[in-house]
């Protein structure tokens, strides 16, 4: 019998029940009453796990790994596609892999079990023929040839490159033409025999279902493997930016560009990171947000238009502040925003002004128990963290005036690149 702990939050009228297998394999379960199942599986295997330490060495994955072994994951031992499989039992599945994860997901409304067994079936065992490997590198490459046609993607990624030295997040999570030439068979059966490890693996639910029966297939599928997630190796990476402009030229209407501010990077799994970087993303919004001072000003002008986003992003080993949009004034904005940034260090923002954008997150925050299937996919991912969404919340309704002060304060505005696509 298997001993579901219950996780509520009384404010919200919300609640989880959650479960680790002794295998190390973590279940989630929220129980509700919608007319639709959801359910996704979260693997902590992403795009930047590309190099890793295991039983003492060091390997190396080409980049583009994790999301190949996604594109590979539904594949069944006789060359059929699992999709199939889904669509007979009128299950909607996909899948997509991040810089810090892979998760697959499905919802239905009918034949929730049988959906789920196809889920568990196509995680817990992997196919592959150099045949099938070479007809999925060429589906890969189209996708990546996509990507690289469109200007907001290569501008994204040139502030990256500007950014970054070596940190994996220079090179797409889908990797580049180059680097999935060097991935084989034996290199996706490697990562997926290091990485897809229960330990490692959490599935969260949103429906009423049998909590034993959901443990007893997830047992069924993940029998004991005791091994553990092998440690992710990442090269040291200096505070400075590799390349302060990368500019270039292609068929836009007006010049795309992507402001990056490198910051210092901080854990991305404990409660106290996440404080530290929900107080940056406050500080960030009250700076540039849409009921900013700078950004009303500079739109009313003429200056700023709808594309225009601020923000802040911070992964395993890197963080930064962003500033993305369009006008060929590019440079008086980069201009006006450092300026900006320096002014509210001296002149911060009234504790009335704090308040209100600390209310607006918070209200934007609790969005995510509304969908079903937001839900499901952040708890799924959260089980690999030491926090969930309730504590999320908690620490936002905690948050301080001088932590978001702070935070600001803390901007080393000589850390700056900026990437450029201009007509031409």
């Amino acid at each position: 019998m298997n001993s579901f702990i219950t996780v509520e939050n009384k404010e919200l009228k919300e609640k989880y029940y959650f479960l680790t297998l002794e295998n190390g394999f973590k279940i989630t379960v929220v129980p509700k009453a919608s007319p639709s199942f959801h359910a996704a599986i979260c693997c902590n295997f992403g795009g930047a796990d590309t190099e890793y330490k295991k039983d003492g060495k060091i390997f190396t994955l080409p980049a583009g790994t994790a999301h190949f072994l996604e594109h590979k994951m539904f594949e069944n031992e006789d060359g059929s596609d699992s999709f199939l499989d889904f669509d007979k039992f009128g299950g909607n599945a996909n899948a997509a892999t991040s810089f810090e994860n892979t998760c697959y997901y499905f919802s239905c409304t009918d034949n929730f079990y049988e959906n789920l067994d196809v889920l568990l079936k196509s995680v817990s065992s992997v196919h592959f023929s150099d045949e099938s490997v070479d007809k999925e590198r060429k589906i890969i490459a189209r996708e990546i040839t996509m990507y690289e046609d469109i200007p907001i993607s290569t501008v994204t990624r040139n502030m990256y490159k500007s950014l970054y030295f070596s940190h994996p997040t220079v090179l797409p999570v889908s990797g580049t033409l180059e680097t999935i030439e060097d991935i084989t068979k034996e290199t996706l059966f490697r990562a997926y025999n290091d990485f897809y490890v229960p330990s490692n693996l959490s599935l969260c639910i949103c429906g009423i279902v049998d909590l034993e029966r959901v443990a007893n297939a997830v047992t069924r599928y993940f029998p004991d493997r005791s091994a553990k997630r092998p440690e992710t190796v990442f090269r040291p990476e200096p505070l400075t930016v590799a390349k302060e402009q990368n500019i270039e030229h292609s068929a836009v209407a007006s010049a795309l560009y992507c402001i990056g501010i490198k910051c210092p990077p901080d854990s991305t799994d404990t409660l106290e990171a996440y404080r530290k970087a929900l107080a940056m993303r406050i500080a960030i919004s009250l700076t540039f947000g849409r009921a900013s001072d700078f950004y009303c000003n500079n739109y009313e002008s003429g200056l700023l238009n709808e594309r225009f986003y601020a923000g802040y992003t911070q992964s395993r080993h890197a963080a930064h502040v962003v500033i993305s949009g369009s006008g060929n004034e590019y440079e008086k904005i980069t201009e006006l925003a450092l300026t900006e940034l320096e002014y509210r260090k001296s002149v911060f923002f009234t504790p009335e002004q704090f308040l209100r954008e600390k209310k607006a997150a918070y209200a934007e925050s609790i969005t995510v128990f509304d969908s079903d299937e937001d839900f499901t996919s952040s708890l799924a991912a959260g089980a690999h963290l030491n926090y969930d969404e309730f504590d999320c919340l908690k620490v936002l309704r905690e948050i301080t005036f001088d932590e978001i002060k702070a935070a600001l304060d803390s901007i080393d505005l000589t850390n700056c690149a900026i990437s450029v696509i201009k007509k031409g």
